[in-house]
């Protein structure tokens, strides 16, 4: 589609100039668009091992809870979970993937506000206690790779919306239009070459 611009010498020069900066930012874009598929599979991939592995963690932890429930019984499993239940301050800071902030997530324990003096617990209990304490890093990378994963999404639809902007309207457009400027101003050359010849018979 030719753009409604007077066919004039400075807007030919103008959209030249214009349609080189589109495709140096198009192959621009285009790099950024590989990067980010590939951080994308990377994050996948890296998403499907954190989950096998929480998965076999919160398994194994479940199965010596169970242990641990059958020897001690409810209302002491119910006192030992809140006497050995210690909060957790989550920790969100930012890093930068091709520009986009991505999240960097922790953990850090909160001092309790009541002090848990020792208790009397089964060997299976201390166990699943610490199989579970082993999967939270799990889950605090599974959090960060979702949304890492989540925000790189959206930045590689934003990058291909403006890599097919570029591709199907502007570059053309401003092609066919800088043709259409040079083919009239060619012709409004020949005719006034012809007018002069013209001119130059009749003297």
């Amino acid at each position: 589609m030719i753009l409604k611009l007077p066919p004039t010498k400075s807007n030919m020069f103008k959209l030249e100039q214009d349609l080189r900066f589109a495709r140096e930012g198009h192959d621009l874009l285009d790099r950024k668009r590989e990067v980010l598929v590939m951080e994308l599979m990377q994050i996948v991939h890296t998403i499907k091992n954190i989950q096998r592995r929480l998965a076999e963690q919160i398994e194994q932890a479940y199965a010596t809870f169970r242990m641990a429930y059958t020897e001690m019984g409810s209302d002491a499993i119910e006192r030992a979970n809140y006497a050995y239940l210690e909060p957790l301050e989550i920790v969100v800071k930012e890093r930068s993937v091709m520009g986009v902030p991505v999240p960097s997530v922790s953990a850090v324990r909160a001092p309790r506000s009541v002090q848990i003096g020792l208790m009397d617990t089964s060997l299976s209990f201390d166990a699943a206690i610490g199989e579970f304490a082993q999967a939270i890093p799990l889950l605090l990378q599974y959090c960060e790779a979702n949304m890492t994963l989540t925000r790189l999404a959206t930045e590689l639809q934003k990058t291909q919306r403006r890599v097919n902007a570029l591709e199907n309207m502007f570059i053309p457009n401003t092609s066919d239009t800088i043709k259409y400027i040079r083919d009239v101003l060619e012709e409004g050359e020949r005719e006034d070459f012809f007018r002069r010849k013209r001119v130059k018979k009749t003297i």
